[in-house]
């Protein structure tokens, strides 16, 4: 590996799976997969640590089948977080420019976006991210870089993500006990959104639904910029277990059921097409109407689309939704969802693939690696930023990476 290359690793704990992954990332801004580790997850339920022994055994799996395949070890990773502890909102925040000929210098950047994260938060809960949307300078926007502009006083809209800081804690103590330490916790939604999102999504409207085993996600860009986050507990482990209970089979059968057979288009189903599970408590195999199970599976992937749609109205103008809806995460694997999500939400849907990264063959390039890769891109672009020249100026942190200021864990 050369000098300037750098080794990032990310791992995704989800209710349902554990993604490790390794990439090596450029100096010109390429980044490549190097390996990847997969283990059913443990220990976890809709994104919080409920067994710390079991979530650490399951991530620990996975992270040896990556170090296994490549030979290169995994010491500090990038967690991805989700999780109904989590909130976002938006903050406004304003200083007066004091300085030289009122010029906007680089302290005032940082002063204001301190000034705007100043409301009081709840006890227990720290600040994860602090995602800048705009700046006013003297009320006139739409600026991303006020530094060297003059203006008598200086606004910042931001967006700030909390999590509940002892649910935080077990996630980091389950990756250290898996023998790893964790360099960034980022929010999963933006993970996701940065390998599956393009820059015109970002800047025209869109918004990402990442629907995981046991959580979806939310999250609506404009303007290049996040502007609201939003959390479902409910995903594609759901499907699985109201399935298997109304049918009376094992939460495997079930899941088999619906990868192999299942399907929201239930119009293209023939009413003789049939499907075997083995009962629960019986060592039997019955017969089910494919029909009548996906049915059931409409029903339900209809039911989450309706709450995304709610979650969506709450954001504010649905005509900022200009490209519609992209649905990634394991959740969008489901036959007939985007189509059935184009009609329920009332804008375009499209399945968010990764991209942007080398490395990628026919099954990484798969919805449910989404937040891995992005961990990885994100992970690799604060690597090389961070990176001072001797004798340069430091640039504010929000200026680094305009799409995510980190806050230090």
């Amino acid at each position: 590996m050369r000098k300037k290359d750098r080794i990032v690793s990310a791992v995704d704990v989800g209710t349902s799976k554990i993604c490790a992954l390794i990439a090596r990332a450029y100096a010109d801004g390429r980044i490549e997969i190097i390996s990847t580790g997969y283990a059913n997850s443990a220990g976890l339920r809709k994104g919080i640590v409920v067994d710390m022994e079991e979530a650490a055994a399951s991530i620990r799996k996975a992270r040896e089948e990556a170090e296994m395949r490549s030979g290169v070890s995994m010491d500090w990773v990038n967690v991805g977080i989700s999780g109904d502890h989590i909130e976002g909102f938006n903050c406004h925040g304003a200083i007066p420019i004091e300085g030289k000929n009122h010029e906007v210098a680089a302290e005032d950047v940082e002063q204001v976006i301190t000034a705007a994260q100043s409301i009081p938060t709840r006890s227990g809960r720290e600040v994860i991210h602090v995602l800048t949307q705009e700046f006013l300078l003297d009320n006139r926007g739409d600026i991303q870089n006020p530094v060297g502009l003059t203006g008598s006083r200086l606004d910042v809209n931001i967006h700030v993500v909390t999590c509940e800081g002892a649910l935080l804690q077990n996630m980091i103590n389950a990756v250290n006990r898996a023998d790893m330490r964790v360099s960034k916790v980022i929010l999963q939604h933006l993970a996701s959104a940065e390998s599956v999102l393009t820059a015109d999504e970002r800047d025209l409207g869109v918004a990402v639904v990442d629907i995981g085993g046991g959580t979806t996600d939310i999250a609506f860009f404009a303007r290049d910029a996040i502007r609201f986050t939003a959390f479902l507990p409910i995903g594609g482990a759901r499907f699985t277990r109201d399935l298997a209970i109304g049918l009376r089979i094992p939460i495997e059968e079930a899941e088999r059921i619906k990868k192999e057979s299942g399907t929201v288009l239930v119009h293209e189903i023939g009413s003789d097409e049939v499907v075997e599970a083995m009962s629960a408590g019986a060592a039997e195999m019955r017969s089910y109407t494919r029909l009548s199970v996906c049915r059931f599976l409409r029903q339900r992937a209809i039911e989450l689309m309706e709450l995304v749609k709610d979650k969506l109205a709450s954001a504010g103008d649905r005509d900022q939704l200009i490209t519609g809806v992209v649905l990634t995460g394991g959740g969008s694997a489901l036959d007939g969802i985007v189509e059935l999500a184009e009609e329920v939400l009332e804008v375009p849907v499209r399945q968010g693939l990764p991209y942007g990264i080398e490395g990628l063959n026919e099954d990484l390039c798969h919805p449910v690696y989404a937040t891995s890769i992005g961990l990885a891109k994100l992970g690799a672009r604060q690597a090389f930023n961070r990176k001072i020249s001797p004798g340069r100026a430091r640039s504010p942190s929000w200026l680094v990476n305009r799409f995510l200021s980190w806050v230090g864990n």
